[in-house]
């Protein structure tokens, strides 16, 4: 069975990081929103928020009920997921159609109010920034990154993309001071400007800030369409973008200027873009990557995916070891080796599947730094020849940290201070 070391490509990801001449991007989901360090702030993963909202929603009435398990079952025929996002997303297309008529035994206004209840629940559960103490924003695993935006000094800003609707990510560079761009301009009622997003040298100097699927605070401006940013959240001025509107118009802003800006970024030369949190739930945002990554030259991308779950039996399982996974059919036939997927256990890199396991043990100096991303499996007792730990027997297996939101930010935080292989002070 092939093994990767994950020393080996640390370092090679130490090197990307520090070297001036890379465009660093990052793409984050929902995992971050979850890993965000504080133990009572945290928005729920998509499936748990799925499951709190679709039982809250079920308890109103039992033709919510009973619409809302049809609709589940027709995601389900169609092989699609179904959670949150998906249920908008059929609850808006059925509204937009039905009429006079009914459908799933409800009628527009049916569909208008289930619809409102929901985006109701999404906007309490996802303002986690109205219990968050002042105290507490430098102790955010967001501002972890922050800190590592600000020291590293580079010829290319980062672009953050993001899958998430909170402010998580705004709190945390505006609390470091760090200027940033997210596709908004203005200063009474800020518009989206996909022009501005398009072209790759405005702002050239700033951070990226670029919310793919909409925001706490977006809204539409009837009077003229367009898409506008307001101080305060209610379930009007929630932006998430069902998959029969976003698809469905070349027009649609701004998630098709978002889009297309994850895909111009892809292109460029010396593109790298990690993704942590990122479920690959998205099927048009990675058909997307696949493609960038077909017509780049030499861009990469890095995912840190955190495949670890748990059956109904409690037995741990991991997705990577699953050759159906879609993630690892994406990095082993899609994308042409241009995509590298380290999971918790196992890793695909340069299209070839293995396990995590060290090459030799790590000496005591270098055991400290190995522990920042990789947690080494106690020895085993064994009779068997081999390096051994007293009488039991070393086998370098063990979890691959950094698919952790939390972890993958202490770890960037740590490279200003990192030596490299040689032994050598190295700086971002």
């Amino acid at each position: 069975m092939h093994t990767h070391d994950p020393r080996e490509h640390i370092r090679g990801i130490h090197q990307i990081l520090i070297s001036d001449k890379k465009r660093i991007g990052f793409l984050f989901g929902a995992g971050s929103s979850f890993a965000t360090g504080l133990p009572t702030v945290f928005i729920p993963a998509i499936e748990k928020m799925t499951n709190i909202i679709v039982a809250e929603v079920q308890a109103v009435s039992p033709e919510f009920a009973s619409a809302i398990n049809e609709i589940r079952t027709e995601t389900i025929l169609t092989k699609a997921e179904f959670n949150i996002e998906s249920l908008l997303s059929t609850i808006e297309a059925k509204r937009a159609v039905i009429g006079a008529g009914k459908l799933n035994g409800l009628d527009s206004i049916g569909f208008a109010t289930l619809a409102k209840g929901v985006k109701t629940l999404v906007v309490k559960l996802v303002s986690v920034h109205s219990t968050l103490l002042a105290e507490d924003r430098k102790k955010l695993a967001h501002a972890r990154l922050a800190n590592w935006v600000q020291k590293a000094r580079r010829r290319f800003p980062a672009e953050i993309f993001t899958t998430n609707y909170d402010y998580l990510f705004e709190i945390a560079l505006e609390s470091s001071g760090i200027p940033y761009f997210d596709g908004f301009s203005g200063s009474f009622e800020p518009f989206f400007c996909p022009e501005a997003v398009e072209d790759i040298d405005s702002y050239a100097h700033l951070v990226k800030l670029w919310k793919m699927h909409g925001s706490l605070g977006w809204t539409y401006r009837d009077s003229d369409k367009a898409v506008i940013r307001q101080p305060s959240a209610d379930e009007e001025s929630i932006l998430i973008y069902p998959s029969h509107l976003k698809y469905s118009s070349s027009k649609k802003q701004p998630y098709v200027g978002l889009i297309d800006r994850l895909c111009a970024f892809l292109q460029q030369d010396d593109a790298v873009l990690f993704t942590c949190g990122y479920s690959f739930g998205d099927s048009h945002i990675n058909e997307r990557i696949v493609t960038s990554l077909r017509r780049g030259a030499n861009s990469h991308v890095v995912a840190m995916y955190y495949d670890e779950t748990f059956d109904k039996s409690k037995k741990v399982t991991y997705g990577l070891a699953d050759v159906a996974n879609s993630v690892r059919g994406l990095a082993t036939h899609g994308t042409g080796g241009k995509m590298s997927v380290y999971g918790i256990r196992h890793a695909i890199i340069g299209g070839k599947f293995g396990e995590w396991r060290l090459r030799d043990e790590p000496k005591t100096m270098e055991s400290s730094r190995v522990s920042q991303y990789f947690d080494e499996d106690a020895a085993t007792p064994s009779c068997e020849a081999g390096e051994r730990k007293g009488d039991e027997r070393w086998e370098g297996t063990g979890r691959f940290l950094l698919p952790d939101f939390r972890k993958l930010t202490e770890f960037l935080n740590e490279l200003s201070s990192y030596e490299g292989p040689e032994g050598t002070r190295q700086s971002p």
